[in-house]
């Protein structure tokens, strides 16, 4: 049985750098507001599971538009206690925004240094330096990461009128039982598991605690999928995955013991019951 599973957020494999897009709403930040830099491989739902919050109220705070309009280096607000929050960041890492002030007026002044006079020495000609002849080796190339790279045509939906299971098997954990975040779906080790719709893959890795292997899709309905306890992933982020694909297979990485399938369906950031979603 699943454990009470925070908000979802992916991690990418490759560092990601890119130039901070434009915000669409102005916030104010309390001076002493718990601000958490986003690191690679980080999302709005890993950040919001790590510090026990809705990645809603995340969105919020920053006065976000979009869950994946993140990326690396960025600084954002995460909303609750600062010195609670600070212990469940990353050490050296996020820290309250403090105001900076007048330094103190108790502090004694510095105390000049004597500093010995130097004697000037005797100039000696510079040698004449030949400047290096060019070589062909090409400089050493600079990774740098690039955020979700968006498909050339956006997916559409596939014009079905429900999800299609991701795989067949009997439900042993509902939606009520898991605690408001998704299904668990009995199934043998190595079963395929597929895409419950067309769409674009936003998280494919290992770095959501209790989750195991975990594959995201952004469908263009707004909903996002998730597939977590996987034993094999087969897509990584920014594949775009029709209705049916095989995206990997079931096993029983994470938090539980038998091969199974934990499945989610989430409208934007707020998870919702798969079962009246999937089709019969």
């Amino acid at each position: 049985m699943m454990p009470a599973a925070q908000p979802l957020s992916p991690v990418p494999a490759t560092p990601t750098l890119a130039s901070a897009p434009a915000s669409n709403t102005l916030v104010s930040v309390p001076s002493d507001a718990y601000v958490h830099v986003i690191e690679s491989g980080e999302s709005l739902y890993t950040v919001a599971r790590r510090y026990n919050v809705t990645a809603q109220a995340i969105i919020q705070a920053n006065g976000f538009s979009s869950p994946d309009k993140i990326y690396v280096g960025q600084k954002i607000v995460i909303p609750g206690k600062a010195s609670t929050l600070m212990a469940l960041g990353p050490k050296g890492g996020a820290k309250p925004e403090m105001t900076l002030g007048a330094p103190p007026s108790n502090l004694a002044a510095p105390k000049p240094v004597a500093v010995a006079s130097i004697e000037p020495e005797t100039r000696v000609p510079a040698a004449t330096v030949k400047p290096l002849a060019p070589t062909n080796a090409a400089p050493a190339a600079v990774a740098e990461a690039q955020p979700l790279q968006q498909p050339k045509t956006e997916p559409v939906l596939s014009g079905a009128d429900k999800f299609r299971w991701p795989i067949s098997g009997r439900v042993i954990t509902d939606f009520a039982n898991s605690k408001g975040t998704g299904i668990n779906i009995e199934a043998p080790e190595g079963a395929a598991v597929r895409s419950a719709e067309n769409g674009q893959v936003i998280y494919a890795g290992s770095g959501v605690e209790g989750y195991g292997n975990l594959i995201l899709i952004r469908h263009p309905n707004g909903y996002v999928s998730a597939y977590a306890h996987l034993k094999d992933m087969n897509v990584a982020k920014g594949t775009v995955v029709n209705r049916g694909d095989n995206i990997g297979t079931a096993g029983k990485t994470g938090s539980v013991s038998k091969s199974q399938l934990h499945f989610e369906l989430r409208k934007g950031a707020t998870p919702v019951d798969p079962l009246p979603l999937l089709a019969s």
